[in-house]
């Protein structure tokens, strides 16, 4: 058939372009495009270059129109805070209103900025860059020259104020702070969005490389059903061309053909097929293929690259990877939202095409309801007809459905391009979410009988603390601003000189402190001028170290210092040894064991290092003999001489052991006399004795046999010897001690040992063996104090050399953290009764603070609240309004409640609401108040006469919040989807049809039998169905009523619905009226549909197009897999994971030899978890887990038979796909030929 250019005559826009590209595409072909694409190149940048176009700030130009539009979303702000003032709407409904109110002013001046460019300027070099396509966009246009609008702040919640000026304006700087909110965001989100778009990529490509076009019919006989009059024809044409017809398709009322069985369906022909208004089509697709590992050419049909049957051995499970990856990165986060609440959608909106009057059918049946703005309309309960009439008496009907929401009233008068109606959401899930009513002003919670409103009557509210003093006032007191209204108490707990600490900056008073001499200690402190330490002398010349003093006692004693004495110094690191515990007791705490009793202490010498390192590094032998500073490895020397012994473990040094003493080899012994020489081990000998006749002992000495290959030695060890003299303790006499006040404290010196017998002394220079120490004590019975105890070293001021001790007691009243932190912002005044170095008795008063008024006024009514949130009201005269009227007309009556706006008088409108106290004949006297509006779910915390502060919370709006694609879209989720993931609070779904009988007590929903076979005769047999919720697990609400009628995989509460779930519960129910292997094939069609529609959804939202195929490719692969669950008289295991179609022939097998067949359910695999069970492990190792897949692969002895793209490319083997496919495999047979 020959093809025929279509003339056109009119302006080529990019859409105009891009078909003129697909035409010549689709008609002529690949070099026949290419050459036209070169032409129209060519002829653009001819005349572009011929036009000169250049661009200036000077083109930028804004509309005069958008003044007018700034003054309209203003005037219908101010309507919104009105409305919010006189507790009409509440707060979300205002914000909402706000958003949508700027966001139409918004989106209203980008549509004149058209309009505008065409009429004024049709050339202008910023209109004709944007909308030929070049660059840019109108979104962007409309800010160079537009406003901004709104931005979100950096938790994603849009900030109501607009950015109203444009770049070309300028942007003050506030604009400009609000644009850098979104600015980081939009940089933070492209940089996430590229790196998480190139790895959901690599996961498609790697689920999907091994499907390849292996062969040209499968011969199947299913198909999946497309319903023309669903789409636009555009959309109709686009989405059937290129796919082959499963069936014939006759002209309605006709025998004639218009598409044969297996015939590929081009764009003349879907469009027939549209114009046919066919009820539905069937079409073969990769889903309803039935190839072994792989798609037939007839059920993918078309190579969309070019236009024509795709070819065998085209690797289009890496074309259709790639197709969904790449559009990746155009898909943004979409954290961008009104905190749940979204603008109206256009597409649903029914506004009138003329001015008219609108009326309604007689038989409409609709129920009052409340939209997100705050307004009151009708809802419609079943579908329904308007009647429009307009000037010219010409009538037409609007249709609604169900569900729909009518913004005007019976017989309403409209005018042009008002709005009428909306149409429901389809398809959106909500959750519950919260806001807090925080009050606006302080006063008293006023309830009337209107129970839709709470008022917040104002006042001055203070808080009244525990244990602080109320002053006692009357309504008729006048209040200065140095008046204290409440008063705290600043006590003393203990006695002592009073000191004040005052800020060093500002000079205000911080802190007041106590401070109390317990005791004072004349002694001979010394300071060493080297160490800058001090050192006590003891009536003995013992000295002692003071070690550095703790600012408060941690216990009944603490260590005072420490004795300088090197007598029981060890000479080198070592072992320590005595007898027994029986001279010396531990403490309380075991650190320290105190000698009681004399004694003596055998230290034998040794040095043992750590090293940790190779071997082959070593410098010395293990069993030689060393001088002092040998190097044992680089960098490590030894700090004694003696015997080495090395410990090595896997050719690793791990230490090294320096033992000093005489050293005596012996060779080519008898073994009487290696069990001689054994027998001396660990034996201890003295100076003069002999041992085997040759070897004179010369001090005392431990032998230590040691063995080194077979080669034996005896090492004599050098024992030190520490006598140990019984102490004696004298608590008194190692100090002068004047004591001040009373005595309370003591001192004692104490000798201690500082290590275990047997315990390694490592190598240190001032590593005692004893301690010599004094402690310091107390009694806790005789020393009650609550203030902190604190150690002060004192200059003798007569010898300048000498330091004296004191211990005082250290009281610290911080005066910033005296008072609770709610009076942290509060007006305080401190008055103080005592001076500085006053000496105080316990339990003074110091002075007071006051809570002081913020202004001077004149108490007209005082009200208190106990326990448990004591608070104080203090109404004054500008709490009040008075309005007068020289007729005495007043409208109100007193305690009645009135809202600003409304009239008191004919002639008088009041400008404040509140509650009317008082009306004479003359005047009539408000106490201003605040009114809120209470929705039916709001939950009120306050009750009546509660005093509330600014800020309380006086309850919580709770409000149906959309959680759609709107919040948590894009590439989250598309990889949520395909990813397969279960969600954490997932709804319960039915199992099977039928009619909810009732819901009992919010957790039992009973349903009657199977709804697609009730009838009168059947009906008192059928079974209820019994739903149970376990409400210690889930709160989620049922969402279903009395009398509905539920479908298989309903949910029944609120929530997600889990895939998972969703295709477990059509398994079960199909398998009660199929064969296991046909109900987990329905099963699998569901949930591909499911999740192809929510795929397309996302990217459709985003303005991006991808071609079914592609996804159902994809989706092919994670939906192909079942688990079993009995192996029957197969070689299955139990939960083994296979494709469904391999089971399915396994199974027949058993059925023709008379076999039990295997039992198992369908599976749901995420791309990743997919990818991993693939049948190839050498793609599944190259993935992800490769130690884990190739371990399992070996014990299990698998075999990769190479079928896949990926497991060639590592081998290096020829690939099969393309050009490496072998058309002629010796055997081709489809698994329906087999069956």
């Amino acid at each position: 058939m020959s093809k025929t250019v279509k003339f056109k005559n009119t302006l080529f826009n990019k859409k105009e372009l891009k078909n003129v590209i697909y035409t010549a595409f689709i008609d002529y072909g690949t070099a026949r495009a290419s050459y036209l694409a070169d032409d129209l190149k060519e002829l653009g940048f001819h005349y572009a270059t011929k036009a000169g176009i250049s661009i200036s700030v000077e083109d930028l130009k804004v509309p005069p129109i958008k003044k007018s539009l700034l003054s309209e979303a203003y005037k219908e702000i101010d309507t919104s805070d009105t409305q919010y003032s006189r507790g009409e709407i509440n707060t979300i409904e205002r914000f909402q209103n706000v958003i949508n109110t700027w966001n139409n002013a918004s989106e209203t001046l980008k549509d004149e900025l058209v309009g505008y460019f065409k009429t004024t300027d049709p050339l202008n070099s910023i209109y004709l860059m944007a909308f030929s396509g070049a660059r840019g966009n109108l979104s962007q246009v409309r800010q160079l020259v537009g406003m901004r609008g709104l931005m979100s702040d950096p938790q994603g919640q849009i900030i109501d104020i607009p950015i109203i000026h444009n770049f070309r304006e300028g942007l003050t700087i506030t604009d400009y702070i609000m644009s850098a909110y979104g600015a980081r965001k939009g940089v933070v989100d492209t940089a996430l969005r590229t790196a998480d778009s190139g790895y959901l990529t690599r996961r498609l490509i790697d689920v999907a490389q091994d499907v390849i076009i292996r062969e040209e019919d499968c011969l199947t006989k299913r198909s999946i059903n497309l319903y023309p009059q669903k789409f636009k024809k555009s959309d109709f044409v686009e989405k059937i061309s290129g796919r082959v017809a499963a069936k014939d398709i006759f002209q309605p009322g006709t025998n004639k053909h218009i598409v044969k069985r297996n015939q590929e369906i081009d764009i003349e022909i879907a469009g027939q097929l549209y114009d046919e208004k066919l009820s539905v089509i069937g079409i073969r697709s990769p889903l309803t293929c039935e190839s072994t590992r792989s798609i037939c050419q007839k059920c993918y049909g078309w190579n969309l690259a070019g236009g024509k049957v795709v070819d065998l051995g085209e690797a289009v499970g890496i074309i259709a990877a790639q197709s969904i990856g790449e559009p990746g990165t155009q898909l943004t986060m979409r954290t961008f939202h009104t905190g749940g609440i979204f603008t109206a959608d256009p597409s649903r909106q029914i506004r009138s095409q003329k001015s008219g009057v609108v009326s309604f059918g007689k038989n409409i049946q609709t129920r009052p309801t409340r939209t997100m703005y705050g307004k009151d309309i009708l809802l419609l309960e079943k579908e329904t007809l308007l009647h429009f009439t307009d000037y010219k008496n010409q009538k037409s009907e609007i249709k609604l459905s169900a569900d729909s929401s009518i913004f005007v009233k019976d017989n309403d008068f409209v005018k042009e391009k008002e709005l009428l109606a909306e149409l429901p959401l389809t398809n959106q899930q909500t959750t519950q979410a919260k806001k807090d009513i925080l009050s606006p002003v302080s006063g008293e919670v006023v309830l009337t009988n209107q129970k839709d409103i709470v008022w917040v009557l104002n006042g001055n509210i203070y808080d009244i603390p525990k244990d602080s003093l109320l002053n006692e006032f009357k309504p008729t007191n006048n209040i200065t601003e140095q008046d204290g209204l409440i008063n705290f108490k600043i006590k003393a707990k203990s006695e002592g000189i009073v000191k004040f600490e005052k800020h060093k900056i500002n000079n205000t008073l911080e802190s007041i402190k106590i401070l109390n001499c317990l005791q004072f200690f004349k002694m001979p402190l010394y300071k060493d001028k080297t160490t800058s330490k001090l050192i006590l002398i003891n009536n003995k010349q013992e000295k002692y170290i003071v070690d550095e003093l703790p600012k408060v006692f941690p216990s009944k004693s603490i260590l005072f210092a420490q004795g300088a004495s090197n007598i029981y110094k060890a000479p080198s690191g070592g072992e320590i040894y005595y007898k027994n515990s029986s001279f010396y007791k531990g403490t309380v705490t075991k650190k320290e064991r105190i000698i009681q009793k004399s004694g003596k202490l055998l230290f034998i010498p040794k040095e043992v290092k750590a090293i940790n390192k190779n071997a082959a590094l070593l410098e010395v032998l293990n069993g030689s003999v060393i001088e002092e500073k040998t190097e044992l490895l680089k960098g490590t020397f030894s700090n004694i001489d003696g015997f080495v012994e090395t410990k090595e473990s896997n050719n690793i040094i791990q230490q090294i052991t320096i033992k000093p003493g005489k050293f005596i080899e012996y060779l080519y012994l008898s073994e009487e006399e290696k069990k001689q020489l054994i027998d001396l081990n660990k034996k201890i000998f003295f100076p003069g004795e002999i041992i085997f006749e040759d070897v004179i002992v010369e001090y005392l000495s431990c032998v230590e046999i040691t063995k080194v290959f077979n080669r034996y030695g005896l090492l004599l060890r050098p024992i030190y010897e520490f006598n140990i003299p019984k102490p004696k303790v004298n608590k008194n006499s190692i100090v002068s001690n004047k004591n001040t006040f009373s005595s309370k404290l003591t001192f004692s010196n104490f000798d201690s040992l500082n290590f275990n017998s047997g315990e390694l002394v490592k190598q240190h220079k001032n590593r005692n063996l004893i301690n010599s120490s004094i402690s310091l004590n107390w009694n806790k019975t005789k020393l009650e104090t609550k203030a902190g105890l604190n150690l002060k070293i004192l200059k003798n001021h007569k010898q300048p050399d000498l330091f004296n001790l004191a211990i005082i007691t250290n009281e610290v009243i911080n005066l910033i953290n005296f008072l609770p932190k709610k009076f942290a912002n509060e007006k305080l005044k401190i008055s103080l009764q005592v001076k500085g170095s006053q000496f105080i008795e316990p339990q003074t008063i110091l002075g007071k603070i006051s809570l002081l008024p913020e202004q001077q006024f004149s108490i007209t009514k005082i009200k208190k609240t106990t326990d448990p949130s004591a608070r104080l009201m203090l109404v004054n005269k500008n709490n009040y309004e008075t309005y007068y009227s020289e007729k005495n007309n007043f409208l109100v009556t007193k305690d009645e409640m009135i809202k600003a706006g409304n009239k008191i008088t004919p002639d008088l409108r009041i400008n404040y609401s509140g509650q009317i106290l008082k009306v004479s004949p003359f005047a009539c006297k408000l106490h201003r108040g605040i009114p809120f509006f209470l929705t039916k779910e709001t939950v009120l915390y306050k009750t009546k006469n509660d005093l509330v502060k600014v800020g309380d919370t006086l309850g919580t709006i709770i409000f149906e919040q959309v959680v759609t694609g709107d919040i948590v879209q894009g590439l989250p989720k598309v990889e949520e989807i395909l990813e397969a993931r279960k969600p954490q609070d997932s709804a319960l779904l039915a199992n099977s049809p039928g009619i909810v009988i009732d819901v009992k007590d919010d957790n039992t929903i009973n349903i009657l039998g199977n709804a697609n076979y009730l009838d009168e005769s059947n009906l008192k047999k059928s079974k209820y169905q019994k739903y149970e919720l376990n409400r210690k697990k889930t709160k989620q609400n049922i969402i279903v009523a009395k009398n509905d009628y539920i479908y298989v995989g309903q949910p029944l509460t609120a929530g997600i619905v889990s895939p998972h779930n969703l295709l477990i519960t059509y398994f079960e129910y199909y398998k009660t009226i199929n064969l296991e292997s046909e109900a987990a094939y329905l099963s699998f069609r569901k949930i591909q549909k499911l999740l192809i529609h929510k795929v397309q959804d996302v990217y459709g939202s985003q303005g991006v197009t991808i071609a079914d195929k592609h996804i159902e490719v994809i989706i092919r692969q994670i939906t192909s897999k079942v688990e079993v669950t009995a192996a029957g008289s197969t070689l299955l295991l139990p939960g083994e994971v296979i494709e469904l179609r391999q089971i399915n022939y396994i199974n027949s097998v058993m059925q023709k030899t008379g076999k039990k067949q295997a039992n198992y359910k369908p599976m749901l695999l995420g791309i990743t978890k997919a990818s991993l069970l693939t049948e190839s492990f050498i793609s599944a190792a190259s993935f992800q887990e490769t130690t884990k897949i190739l371990t399992a692969a070996a014990i299990e002895g698998k075999i990769d038979w190479l079928r896949g793209l990926k497991e060639n490319v590592i081998i290096g083997r020829l690939i099969p796909a393309g050009t490496g496919f072998d058309d002629k495999p010796q055997i081709k047979m489809s698994f329906a030929e087999i069956t």
